[in-house]
């Protein structure tokens, strides 16, 4: 029955894919740089392929976007200071995560991986003949596992997670993941919990090891980088506490907006640093024409002359790339996307000592879970709720420094991730040569 499930993947949800990935496409700009992506790479990565060393071990690391990669740098980084003869190729499927990495001298080799037509994985695996298929987080595509399984390659998920909200582990995707599953030869979930669920599509507790998260390591690797850097606070006057709202999205200001200009009026000494998600036009104008009505002056950052800092009580940071520097000038923060999609990464506050403020869609965090178990991390539902909380962190010294306390606390104790998976993989896999159909099970 699971078997007969793939196949009916293949028949209706394969072209339902190619179909749905190009009608996107004509409508979305991320999804035309994909589309458009993987058109161009095709010969590119032919000629490139050809050119590896024959004796050279590759490995394939898949990452859906940024927020995976990030979990697989610390794992990238250790497998290449071990091995740097290594060949390590880095699949992504967004544009986004794609386009993020610009430059890492671990990476040798940057992809967009093909949609999940049978032909196309057999193509690409044969090509590049890994011997080690690593999935950062969950973006299982099951022709390339099945593919890979034939092949012998051994496939390996780290940073595994699977939400309790997911269907991944329900229904007919359950019958799908099943057979797919068989051909992974070892899990590194996150958690206890998540071990517990994949248990329902992987049922060999023998090859999982609980690990942790490898965001821990990344985000507070780059944390201490950021703070050897001294990064310079935006404001002319540093007196007072300085808000930050990280990644928010149009949910999210619907509530955020009229609270921080009730607590700019209330609080003299409050400051404030909006970053959108969405940087278009219209979506900085939106902000803007808000804050105006409630009289209170905002300036873009980037019509701040260079080296010269605001004199406005809110910054609107329009640029990219800039957030996790701007965290570690602030004092509390709201991360977004918690009133959509699901939040974003709360973690690159909290590494600063700061307590975090979300919507309440978070399930997709581990991190958010975590936090808000120590009373670090704080969901609200509606605008009253982040009113109260907003009013406690911007009037109350002592709380607000005693959750930072515990959030930068948090992140410290879950570091090391990494080096339990990399001693794993070295362990089962390091004396794999390329082209080999022997795993170590």
């Amino acid at each position: 029955m699971n078997k007969f499930i793939y196949i009916l993947y293949n028949i209706l949800g394969v072209p339902a894919i190619r179909v749905g990935f190009f009608l996107l496409s004509r409508f979305n700009k991320k999804a035309r740089l994909g589309y458009d992506g993987r058109r161009q790479q095709r010969i590119s990565l032919e000629k490139e392929l050809k050119q590896i060393p024959k004796e050279k071990k590759r490995i394939l690391i898949h990452c859906t976007s940024v927020g995976e990669y990030e979990q697989a740098v610390p794992v990238i980084n250790l497998l290449k200071r071990q091995n740097p003869e290594l060949y390590l190729a880095i699949s992504f499927f967004s544009a986004s995560g794609y386009n993020f990495v610009k430059k890492n001298e671990n990476v040798d080799l940057k992809i967009y991986l093909p949609l999940d037509v049978y032909s196309r994985a057999e193509k690409l695996l044969s090509s590049l003949k890994p011997s080690l298929f690593i999935i950062s987080k969950f973006d299982v595509w099951p022709n390339f596992v099945h593919v890979a399984g034939k092949m012998g390659v051994s496939v390996v998920m780290i940073a595994a997670t699977l939400s309790e909200n997911s269907k991944r582990d329900k229904g007919l995707s359950k019958r799908l993941n099943r057979y797919i599953f068989k051909n992974f030869d070892f899990i590194f979930p996150i958690s206890k919990e998540d071990k517990n669920r994949f248990l329902a599509i992987y049922p060999f507790p023998e090859k999982m090891q609980i690990t942790g998260d490898t965001r821990f390591d990344q985000v507070y690797k780059k944390g201490q980088k950021i703070l050897a850097e001294k990064p310079e606070p935006l404001f002319s006057n540093q007196e007072g506490l300085t808000f930050i709202g990280g990644s928010i999205w149009p949910a999210d200001e619907k509530h955020l907006l009229p609270v921080l200009i009730r607590m700019l009026h209330k609080h003299k000494n409050l400051k404030a640093i909006l970053v959108p998600h969405e940087l278009h036009e219209e979506h900085i104008k939106s902000i803007e024409n808000v804050l105006q009505n409630g009289d209170v002056n905002s300036v873009r950052y980037t019509t701040l002359p260079e080296g010269e800092k605001s004199s406005e009580r809110v910054i609107i940071v329009n640029s990219i790339g800039m957030l996790a520097k701007l965290y570690a000038t602030t004092d509390f923060a709201y991360v977004g996307g918690s009133f959509s999609t699901g939040v974003h990464n709360v973690m690159e506050p909290a590494v600063f000592g700061q307590p975090v403020i979300f919507g309440p869609i978070y399930v997709n965090s581990f991190e958010a879970l975590e936090l808000q178990k120590i009373e670090s991390g704080f969901s609200i539902r509606n605008e009253t709720e982040l009113e109260k909380l907003f009013d406690i962190f911007a009037s109350n010294h002592e709380k607000r420094i005693q959750a930072g306390g515990r959030a930068e606390e948090l992140i410290k104790k879950n570091v090391g991730a990494s080096d339990k998976i990399f001693k794993i993989l070295n362990q089962r896999y390091g004396d794999i040569n390329p082209g080999t159909t022997k795993r170590k099970n």
